[in-house]
């Protein structure tokens, strides 16, 4: 058993741990930035 593979195999796997919550963190963002702004309406809304 190699130590310096499974260390190497931990080491990528932090990397694409850190890569999927960065883009979840940013997808939550731009939702809560979507969600502020607000929504034109038309005047055949409100009719």
């Amino acid at each position: 058993m190699n130590w310096e593979n499974i260390k190497m195999g931990l080491e990528v796997t932090g990397y694409g741990l850190l890569g999927v919550f960065a883009v979840l963190i940013l997808f939550y963002i731009v939702v809560v930035i979507m969600g502020k702004i607000p929504e034109k309406s038309s005047e055949a809304d409100n009719d």
